[in-house]
């Protein structure tokens, strides 16, 4: 499959990323950016035709004449521009001559796989006809301890039309339709890591409160000193751990509202097996995947030296997968019977049970449980429309030349959820009555008389967004505790309206226009010596639509806040010096120097959410850049390519220089993907040779190293280290209408600490759990909620008064010097880190691939031949960071091993045995966001894989 590319190509690395993408890397450079507005910095293509949204490095390649990797910025030929580079897998195309071909393969892991093609000639000459496809079932390459199973299976299958027709001697054209599906238990990712973040003993010598507590205004205090997990590396033991609950939003909502029983953590106790292909949930992963390709290729021959080339692509695609949130397991008896039950009559709401008697939650797309669950989902639906006209030239002059242009649209809705059943439960418990569009009939659970979705008590419809209004004209229209409706979705996981608010929902329509110009001359300047110019235009309009997430704000449904649109008219082009000279000592000599200029387009940020607002320190929608900007690389490639020994042997070189200017990486800061800009240099060089010295003997060589480096004054924050190891400064949960963490001094934090003991039940403002909005949203001073004033080391500050306990003055914080947000880094994000002269991620220094094969006849009927592979990827880095141990991403090696045997009547067998030594290596990874606790979702190769594949060919 696509993945072992790698093992083929020098200075490539491919790994599985987050929210079902992948990036392939070539010389460094990949896509590590995951707005849906990306553009692919690697584009792959199908017959020249470049899809945004495919599934070939998912699905098995079958009936493929040929894999092509052009490294380096591409465009002035076909296709879109990319910066990286391109891969480009070309179909069998139907012949006129009858084939057939029949394949079945078993192996471990209960694999069956079987492929079939056959072309048939309809009318020869004029009409031919392959059909192609390709099933394959396997179970899972991890194992689910809970239920004792299997997961991450495969159940997939493609199949592929291809009708050749000659309407003319000098017209040819090629219809494709291929199909792609997917119906599994895959996972979009493996096990999730963390080294758990202890709650502190003391700040600056102050007794941190104990957290878990409920109902007071100290609630689960001791939760906001914990940013959940603390970078480590992903392969100590101490990354095996858990995040530490009380740290969790959600949980802290719903120990505050009784929801949990007092002084639980959901995560205690909990462990996690060393092995990184064992997980716990109890949760089934579902992965559902179909697609279809319609291509139509047509050449015509306009004189014996001009050919008119038309492409014409569609893609449809659907995606609907979803997993367990966490990958690991939960306590069980954490919700609190004696929440229940809730409301009152004289404010308009019923009295209602929220917690079944056996402690029991029964949540609308999670279903009944008496622990916490969380789930993901990530739907996609695309489709895409692309046409090209090319005019290429074959003059027995020293000019030649290729020119055409191109179109494309592409649009996409890509959406993603997170469900957790303390959300919902919360969502009740605020007393915002949900309406549901069904009565709700679980045991324990109150039924409401209502079938209106939009309905949210009985004696009131919701008739927008935080207002109702009354059927009972004596009722008020904001009754106390009713100052937002909280629209809950009362559709199971398979059927959502997308409007409810109990769960988080990232909704990202986009569309995009793509125009293009190019063109290609190349100049025989004398026999040895010719030059290759190529130039090429490119517009790009980029339409996407600003929905902000709403998870637990009063309302129904999702609106806009608007729309960005941008767009972008660029040149871009290359320059090739060819030297074919004559030399005694190989047959075949190329010499080659080249420039090339670069573009991929920018793009649009999701917008921040919409959050919960209590009162002050809170915001409503976070304000982040609305925009990325668009990379450029200027390449320059020197090389050469030669074969000596009569055609025995042949050695390729080259070195490479790229000078890249905003490479996009994305972070997630308030629940949202933020895409920077970063320049780098990447430098490197590339040796690949094939030499078969005797009949039958071959070997083959390919090896790579590359040296990646960001510019000089690269920053940014570590958002699993926001201090950056500064003296005196912690990091704070927020209140849990915020999303983000925040940093205070220490002192700070020290002093709210003890304010808040002297006086529990003070005003909120200046409380330890909203000192992050208080200081970073309110700008205020968070311990006296007051602007910022310099104390004078000897009288109260102004306002200090306010914070005294049964009128007694607060003696000893009457030194608190203050604390200015305006002065803190960023806002409050936190330290930035120097960033220069790091490598960029996924990246290896080396990677390097060996191969040796011989084939020998075993009868006068019998061929064999037994091939060994060897590969190594050197260590690399799995953020811009760099932050060792944290970011360190082991090297690792493979070895695989076939063994064929050939018959002359077309049967062939063969025995493999992939990942000999059963290496399982991490590629890549993703930290979630800070209400998440700052977990790691990693992704890695596959396992030792065995199999007997049975082949005949007709």
């Amino acid at each position: 499959g696509g993945p072992d590319l790698i093992k083929q190509v020098p200075n490539m690395t491919f790994t599985k990323t987050n929210f079902s993408g992948y990036s392939i890397q070539l010389r460094g450079i990949g896509t590590q950016a995951i707005s849906v507005t990306t553009d692919p910095a690697v584009a792959v293509a199908f017959n020249d035709i470049p899809f945004i949204r495919n599934h070939f490095f998912e699905q098995e390649f079958y009936d493929v004449a040929q894999v092509e990797v052009l490294r380096g910025p591409q465009g002035t030929l076909y296709g879109r521009n990319a910066t990286a580079g391109v891969v480009n897998l070309t179909s069998a195309k139907p012949t006129d001559n009858f084939e057939a071909m029949a394949s079945a393969e078993l192996g471990n892991y209960h694999q069956k796989r079987f492929e079939g093609m056959i072309n048939i000639p309809i009318v020869d000459d004029w009409l031919n006809v392959r059909l192609a496809g390709e099933w394959t079932k396997r179970q899972g390459y991890s194992y689910n301890t809970l239920k004792d199973e299997r997961v991450d299976g495969r159940n997939l299958w493609s199949g592929r039309l291809s009708i050749g027709f000659k309407p003319a001697s000098n017209i040819e054209a090629n219809l494709v339709w291929e199909h792609f599906s997917e119906n599994d238990d895959r996972m979009r990712s493996a096990k999730q890591l963390c080294k758990t973040d202890p709650i502190p003993a003391t700040v600056d010598g102050v007794a941190v409160p104990p957290p878990g507590l409920s109902m007071n205004q100290t609630s689960n205090m001791g939760g906001y000193f914990s940013q959940g997990c603390l970078p480590a590396s992903l392969y100590a033991d101490e990354s095996f751990g858990v995040p530490n609950g009380f740290s969790l939003p959600y949980v802290s909502a719903a120990l505050y509202g009784a929801i949990f029983k007092e002084n639980t953590n959901p995560y205690a106790g909990t462990t996690q097996s060393k092995n990184l292909r064992i997980i716990e949930t109890t949760l089934d992963p579902a992965y559902k995947v179909k697609n279809d390709l319609v291509e139509l290729n047509v050449d015509y021959k306009v004189t014996p030296q001009l050919t008119f080339t038309s492409q014409t692509g569609y893609n449809q695609d659907f995606m609907w997968a979803t997993q367990d949130y966490n990958r690991f397991n939960t306590q069980p008896g954490m919700f609190d019977p004696i929440s229940a039950p809730f409301g009152s009559t004289t404010t308009g709401k019923l009295d209602y049970e929220l917690i079944s008697p056996d402690g029991v939650f029964c949540d609308h797309q999670l279903g009944c449980s008496d622990r916490l669950v969380a789930q993901d989902l990530s739907t996609e639906h695309a489709w895409q429309l692309s046409q090209e006209f090319r005019l290429s030239s074959n003059f027995e002059g020293p000019l030649n030349f290729s020119a055409g242009g191109n179109y494309m649209h592409y649009e996409t809705a890509e959406n993603y959820y997170v469900f957790i059943n303390a959300l919902t439960a919360f969502a009740y418990w605020t007393g915002d009555m949900p309406l549901q569009g069904a009565p709700y009939d679980q045991i324990g659970h109150w039924k409401p008389n209502v079938t209106d979705g939009h309905q949210c008590l009985t004696k009131g419809i919701f008739n927008g967004f935080g207002n109702y209004q009354y059927a009972d004209p004596s009722l008020s229209l904001n009754p106390p505790g009713l100052s937002s409706c909280m629209y809950l979705d009362p559709n199971p996981l398979t059927s959502l309206n997308d409007d409810g608010h109990n769960y988080f929902l990232s909704q990202n329509p986009y569309g995009l226009n793509s125009y293009a110009l190019f063109g290609e001359a190349n100049y025989k300047v004398s026999e040895d010596l010719t030059l290759v110019g190529g130039l090429r235009w490119t517009n790009d309009k980029k339409h996407f639509t600003l929905i902000p997430s709403q998870l637990l704000t009063g309302g129904f449904g999702y609106p806009s806040i608007g729309t960005v649109d941008q767009e972008w008219s660029k040149f871009t082009g290359r320059a090739v010096a060819n030297w074919t000279p004559k030399l005694s000592f190989t047959d075949q000599t190329l010499i080659f120097g080249s420039y090339a200029r670069g573009y991929k387009a920018g793009g649009a940020n999701p917008p921040g959410p919409v959050l919960i607002t209590f009162g002050d320190g809170d915001q409503s929608n976070p304000i982040h850049p609305v925009s990325f900007e668009p990379e450029y690389i200027n390449a320059y490639e020197i090389g050469t390519k030669n074969t000596l020994l009569d055609g025995a042997l042949t050695i390729n070189a080259s070195a490479f220089y790229y000078d890249y200017k905003g490479y996009q990486i994305s972070e997630i800061v308030d629940r949202t993907s933020i895409n920077l800009n970063f320049d780098a240099k990447v430098k490197g060089a590339e040796v690949e040779a094939m030499w078969e010295p005797l009949p039958g003997l071959r070997f083959n060589f390919a090896g790579g190293w590359e040296n990646t480096s960001l510019a000089k004054g690269s920053k940014a924050v570590d958002l699993i280290d926001r201090t950056a190891g500064t003296p005196g400064w912690m990091v704070m949960k927020p209140f849990i209408g915020q999303a983000s963490n925040c940093i205070l001094p220490t002192y700070v934090v020290a002093a709210s600490i003890t304010n808040q003991q002297i006086n529990p039940n003070g005003p909120s403002p200046g409380s330890v759990v909203q000192l992050c909005g208080t200081a970073y949203i309110s700008h205020l001073d968070p311990v006296t909620a007051l602007p910022y004033v310099a104390s004078d080391g000897v009288n109260p500050l102004p306002g200090r008064t306010a914070y005294s306990d049964a009128g007694q003055p607060l003696q000893d914080i009457y030194n608190y010097p203050g604390f200015n947000p305006l002065a803190a880094p960023n806002n409050g994000q936190g330290f930035d880190k120097d960033l220069s002269g790091n490598e960029l991620p996924n990246a290896p220094p080396f990677t390097v691939s060996f191969g040796a094969q011989y084939s020998v006849p075993l009868t006068s009927e019998w061929a064999g031949t037994l091939r060994s592979d060897f590969y190594f990827q050197d260590s690399s880095w799995a953020r811009v960071f760099n932050s060792d141990p944290y970011d360190r991403l082991r090297g690792y090696k493979s070895v695989n091993l076939t063994l064929i045997l050939t018959h002359q009547d077309g049967w062939q067998v063969m025995l493999y045995d992939k990942n000999v030594f059963n290496t399982t290596a991490i590629t890549g990874t993703f930290l979630n966001s800070d209400d998440s606790g700052l977990t790691t979702n990693v992704f890695l190769t596959d396992p030792k894989l065995i199999g007997i594949r049975v082949t005949k060919n007709w």
